[in-house]
C-alpha cells in the first residue's frame, strides 16, 4: 500500500496511518501527505539558508561608526625623540627613496650615488612641493634639520622646508634659504617657535608628534629650472648651528634701526639690483597671472596691469644678499602710462622669507611720459606683521616686491622700470 518512499518514512506514515478506520484510500492519502511535506521541508530549508546568507552579509558590511571609536584628543599622542629616529639621521639617501613623493611632475625625483636628485623644471610660482612622511617625531627637544644640498642652474634657487603634524597642521613659510653656487653646504633650519601654521589659518602646530616634511623650491616667487641635489638630512639641536661672525662696528655712523643695528650714514657704493640690460628678464616673476604681466622692452622691465591691486598682486625677483643696514634706500627710475596714477608700494625679504610689511612703503606715481627717480627709504622699517611678527634681517635682504595699489582701487595700466638700486642714506639726502 505505501510505495516509493524512504524505508523511514515508510514506516512512519505506517504507524500513524496503518491502524486508523478514519482513511478509506490509505495509498491515496500517504501520497499527498508525503509530497506536502516534502515540500514543506524544502520550503523551509530555503528560508532558513537565505536567513543564514543574510546573516552572513550583515557581520561582512558591518563597520565601526564614532560610537564605537575610542575618544582621543589632539596633542595626546607623542612621538618618539627625532634624534633617535635612524641615528639622529633624517635620511641619508643611502637606501630606497619610495617613500618620497613628489607633487608634480615637473619635479622628478631620483637617486644618484647616496644623495637625492631632484629635477626642476619651471617650478616655483604655484608652489609645487616635494617630500615625505615617516613616523611621529618628537622635535621639541631637536627642532633643528641640518640640510647638506648643492644645485646645478643658471640662478640660485630658495629651498623652503616646512614640517607638518599628524593633524596636517603645517609649520609653514618660516624656514627659507637660498643657496650658494658651487660644492656641498650645510643649510639649518632652526623650527624653534615656529610651530605655528598661518594658511589657511593659523593653527598650532605639534612639535611632539611631527609625521611629514615637505619642501618647495622658489616657493611663490620665480619659477626655476635646475637640479638641486640633497646629500643628507639630519636632526640637530640649536646649540649645533655655527654661530655667526660678531659684525665689527662701522666709524661714523648713526641711528639705530629695531634690530639694534647700525645705519650707515656716510657714503656707500650703490649695489645695483638690475638694470635691465641682460638679454632676459627670467629672474622676475609674477604672482598674479592674467593681471600683473611682464615684459621686456628694449632695456627696461614692461609691467603691464589689468584690474590688479585689490587682492594684493605681486611681482619681483631675487638677487644676492645685500646689507640694507649699508644701503637702506632703494632708488627706482619708474614711468607709468595710464589714466590714473599709481600707488606703488616696495618690501623687501630677507633670506629667511620676512618681509617688511609692517610700515609699508608706498609712493604715489604720476602718469606721464619722462622717467623720473623715486625713494624707498627702510630705515627703522625691517618689522613683519603678517603672517606673523618677526624682525626681518636687514643684512641679509635677498628679494624686492611690487605691489600696484595693494588693498585699493583696481589699477588698468603700465609701468616701466629702468632701473633699481640701492643706497646709502647719504646718497639719498644728496639725491645721487
Amino acid at each position: 500500500m505505501i510505495k516509493n518512499l524512504n524505508p523511514k518514512i515508510s514506516m512512519r506514515l505506517k504507524n500513524h496511518v496503518g491502524h486508523s478506520n478514519q482513511f478509506v484510500d490509505q495509498e491515496e492519502t500517504v501520497n499527498v501527505y508525503s509530497n506536502f511535506s516534502i515540500k514543506e521541508i524544502l520550503l523551509r530549508f530555503s528560508l532558513v539558508f537565505l536567513i543564514f546568507l543574510t546573516g552572513c552579509k550583515y557581520f561582512e558590511t558591518q563597520v565601526l561608526d564614532d560610537n564605537h571609536q575610542i575618544a582621543m584628543e589632539e596633542g595626546e599622542q607623542k612621538g618618539i625623540p627625532a634624534i633617535a629616529f635612524n641615528n639622529g639621521y633624517f635620511d641619508h639617501f643611502g637606501g630606497d627613496i619610495s617613500v618620497w613623493w613628489s607633487a608634480s611632475p615637473d619635479l622628478i625625483l631620483s637617486k644618484k650615488g647616496d644623495t637625492l636628485r631632484v629635477d626642476s623644471k619651471n617650478v616655483g610660482s604655484k608652489y609645487v612641493p616635494f617630500g615625505r612622511t615617516f613616523p611621529a617625531l618628537d622635535f621639541s627637544e631637536t627642532p633643528v634639520l641640518r640640510i647638506r644640498m648643492r644645485y646645478e642652474g643658471n640662478l640660485a634657487p630658495d629651498v623652503r622646508v616646512d614640517m607638518a603634524d599628524i593633524y596636517e597642521k603645517q609649520a609653514d613659510g618660516v624656514n627659507k634659504q637660498r643657496l650658494r653656487k658651487g660644492d656641498y653646504r650645510d643649510y639649518y633650519f632652526n623650527f624653534n617657535n615656529k610651530w605655528k601654521q598661518a594658511w589657511p589659518k593659523p593653527e598650532p602646530v605639534d612639535s611632539k608628534a611631527i609625521g611629514k616634511i615637505v619642501i618647495f623650491i622658489n616657493p611663490g616667487t620665480a619659477d626655476w629650472t635646475g637640479t638641486l641635489f640633497i646629500d643628507e638630512i639630519a636632526i640637530v639641536k640649536e646649540s649645533d648651528i655655527p654661530s655667526k661672525k660678531p659684525v665689527t662696528p662701522v666709524k661714523d655712523s648713526v641711528n639705530t634701526n629695531t634690530n639694534n643695528n647700525t645705519v650707515v650714514t656716510e657714503s656707500v657704493e650703490a649695489k645695483l639690483i638690475d638694470d635691465f640690460s641682460g638679454q632676459d628678464i627670467n629672474n622676475w616673476w609674477s604672482g598674479a597671472e592674467g593681471k600683473v604681466t611682464l615684459s621686456k622692452e628694449e632695456e627696461m622691465l614692461k609691467v603691464d596691469f589689468k584690474e590688479a591691486g585689490p587682492a594684493y598682486e605681486t611681482f619681483g625677483r631675487g638677487f644676492d644678499k645685500i646689507n640694507f643696514l649699508k644701503t637702506p634706500v632703494l632708488k627706482v627710475r619708474v614711468k607709468v602710462q595710464g589714466e590714473k596714477p599709481a600707488n606703488l608700494r616696495i618690501d623687501v625679504k630677507d633670506a629667511s622669507g620676512f618681509s617688511t610689511n609692517a610700515r609699508p612703503t608706498a609712493i604715489k606715481i604720476e602718469s606721464g611720459t619722462d622717467f623720473v627717480n623715486y625713494y624707498y627709504d627702510f630705515t627703522n622699517k625691517f618689522e613683519q606683521s603678517w603672517p606673523n611678527v618677526q624682525k626681518v634681517d636687514p643684512e641679509g635682504v635677498v628679494e624686492v616686491v611690487f605691489f600696484v595699489n595693494p588693498g585699493g582701487q583696481a589699477y588698468t595700466g603700465t609701468i616701466y622700470i629702468d632701473e633699481i638700486k640701492a643706497i646709502s642714506l647719504e646718497d639719498f639726502k644728496s639725491k645721487k
